[in-house]
């Protein structure tokens, strides 16, 4: 996907559950991860993580330039050779996966670089030397090109995969890191977002944006935006709509945002 450049200066960021790994580098400054408990994690500087179905609450320090990519989801195993179910709800250091000499050498060139076209262009040159980025055949690739069917019984996505039950969802975890069920949870709440954030939207429509994407009622979607946001939908509303600064990972590019959650169109 794009290449993603941010500056956080010593804010916070509230970060949705989502399919696609993400490789992630602090140009300068960094960042804690908020745990369930109130500690705090110390982000690595340069590493892969994967796709997640929690939400996560991040403290970056004063002056902090990030630039990241992220991989579009089933895409992990052809990109890096790492199973998605390998590192879901994790992540890997960038020097467990990369040759030493390579690795270091990009880290140099940064040094002391400013420009943020510079920056990205030397991004961009390492991703492209060490990812596979080829055109080839994958059960996530596939599951890509027939996203519209994302939602049909098992039975009939193994008749359209030409494999057994069982497999395809062996087969849909290594590529994707979450289960069929959940790979179907995390685009549902994909899709209903565009139609909660819209600034037309008044309380009572929730329950109609509920039943169009998928959710039994607009309790369940309640639930589901608290398991995969950690915020209840209407709140989570009035943050993006309110400009909230912790929220900004929902005002990127709408085509960018909904291929977080492999959108289905």
């Amino acid at each position: 996907m794009h290449i993603l450049v941010v500056e956080l200066d010593g804010c916070e960021a509230s970060l949705p559950a989502t399919l696609c790994p993400a490789i992630m580098l602090f140009v300068r400054g960094g960042g804690c991860i908020e745990n369930a408990d109130e500690s705090r994690t110390e982000s690595p500087r340069f590493f892969l993580r994967g796709p997640t179905m929690m939400p996560m609450h991040v403290h970056y320090q004063t002056n902090t330039l990030t630039v990241s990519v992220c991989l579009r989801p089933g895409m992990l195993n052809q990109a890096t050779g790492l199973n998605a179910n390998d590192i879901a709800d994790g992540y890997v250091t960038m020097d467990k996966l990369v040759d030493q000499e390579k690795l270091y050498a990009f880290l140099q060139s940064l040094e002391n670089e400013q420009e943020i076209d510079r920056i990205v262009s030397l991004f961009q040159d390492f991703l492209l030397e060490i990812l596979d980025h080829q055109k080839k055949s994958s059960i996530g690739a596939a599951f890509l090109a027939a996203h519209k069917k994302i939602f049909f019984p098992l039975l009939d996505l193994s008749d359209y995969f030409g494999i057994g039950q069982r497999q395809l969802e062996r087969r849909v975890r290594d590529a994707f890191g979450v289960t069929l069920r959940d790979v179907r949870r995390i685009v549902r709440f994909g899709q209903s977002l565009p139609s909660l954030i819209k600034p037309d939207v008044a309380w009572g429509d929730l329950t109609q944006i509920a039943q169009d994407t998928g959710y039994y009622d607009q309790a369940h979607m309640h639930r589901e935006y608290l398991e995969l946001a950690g915020i209840a939908p209407a709140q989570l509303r009035q943050k993006i709509n309110g400009q909230d600064p912790a929220y900004w990972i929902y005002r990127i590019a709408a085509q960018d945002f909904y291929d977080l959650f492999l959108s289905v169109e």
